[in-house]
């Protein structure tokens, strides 16, 4: 029995549908029976509509995965210990010879030929990681942010240092943030132009690339550093580091002049640097040398102080410590003043006008500043 409706299509349903109505000769009725044949056969194999949907895209990308396995570009790993290497890579930062190979930069234009491009590479790959990037201006952005999503943190922490070095390379985008959850990677991304193609950027090293330095020197110098490790394990990190020529001269009972090390920590000069970064590298070096216990800083305006806490027992070790420190806060050119008690060294810092009322002064220390 012949039934006729009439149904509506949008235009774009119509240009879906072109292939059928060429092989039918433009007989719509035809095109339209074709339609319900292949979605019935679908429908057969799976549950939905969605499902089959899904399926018929992901095929053409499986049937392309297995070429490549077949001619050697790509192995079959288990995902146990494909997990495991993403988690273990975590800190280091990847060759660009791996970033082009993932992204080749001559296929990319603008951010969304890139997020396209990634999506692509994801499916045929089969990788579930889902790629969105947001910014004003695809062609050169100031700013981005791209969000990773499904897979594992460690897996989609390793895409995102990918993605990170190519924008680097290739838009001069910097990490300024990034936000992990459960399911999915934030990244925000900035305009940096003060540091050369040649160069890591800075927001890179410090997000994905904080262990480099110490694998790359594990590396080259494993016997010294496995064994300086595990001395520190077996003491407890009860041992102070410091440079050969300041300990000998500490050995000899004198103070040392500790400037020139802690402007190569900060490659700046001391006497140019503000305050509040004086204190915050002073920090770092001095909790990393183990001469200390213990660092803490204030900031809060008018009361800037640093409070160092030791464990020496011997006065004059105390007063040597104490002038040790000094000579980097009177480089500074900070006025300052100090206290000594029986576990902690605090130095207080002023503005010039107080210093120059004569109520706060760099001082000597005697017995009696020793509480």
């Amino acid at each position: 029995m012949l039934i006729r409706k009439n149904i509506s299509l949008d235009d774009k349903y119509l240009k879906k549908l072109q292939p059928f109505l060429d092989a039918n000769d433009g007989n719509l009725s035809a095109a339209v029976r074709d339609t319900i044949e292949i979605a019935e056969t679908a429908l057969t194999h799976h549950k939905s509509i969605e499902e089959a949907i899904r399926f018929l895209k992901e095929t053409p990308a499986k049937e392309e995965l297995s070429d490549t396995i077949k001619s050697g570009e790509n192995l079959i790993i288990n995902k146990t210990i494909l997990e495991w290497l993403f988690r273990c890579a975590k800190g280091r930062l990847s060759d660009e010879e791996l970033v082009n190979e993932l992204v080749n930069p001559f296929e990319i234009h603008n951010m969304k030929e890139l997020e396209d491009y990634l999506n692509r590479i994801s499916r045929k790959n089969q990788w579930p990681i889902r790629t969105s990037i947001k910014c004003e201006d695809i062609e050169d952005p100031e700013s981005a942010l791209i969000l990773l999503s499904n897979a594992t943190i460690n897996s989609r922490e390793f895409f995102a240092q990918l993605i990170a070095h190519f924008l680097a390379r290739w838009k001069q985008l910097d990490v300024e943030h990034i936000f992990r959850r459960a399911n999915s990677t934030q990244i925000s991304f900035k305009k940096n132009l003060s540091v050369s193609l040649n160069e890591t950027m800075p927001g890179i090293r410090k997000h994905f690339g904080y262990l480099d330095i110490v694998c790359r020197e594990l590396d080259d110098n494993t016997e010294f550093w496995t064994q300086l490790m595990h001395t520190y394990n077996v003491e407890r990190y009860n041992l102070v580091t410091l440079h050969r020529n300041q300990f000998e001269i500490f050995a000899a009972g004198e103070v040392p002049n500790p400037i020139k090390n802690l402007e190569r920590l900060s490659k700046q000069s001391i006497n140019e640097m503000p305050l509040p970064d004086l204190l915050v590298y002073f920090r770092k070096m001095y909790l990393a040398t183990q001469l200390v216990k213990n660092i803490e800083i204030c900031f809060e305006p008018g009361k800037e102080s640093i409070t160092i806490f030791h464990d020496f027992k011997n006065e004059k070790v105390i007063q040597n410590l104490v002038e040790y420190f000094s000579n980097i806060f009177r480089e500074n050119g900070t006025p300052f003043a100090s206290s000594l008690y029986s576990s902690m060294i605090v130095f207080k810092f002023y503005e010039e006008e107080e210093a120059d009322s004569g109520l706060y002064r760099d001082k000597e220390f005697t017995e009696t500043d020793i509480i």
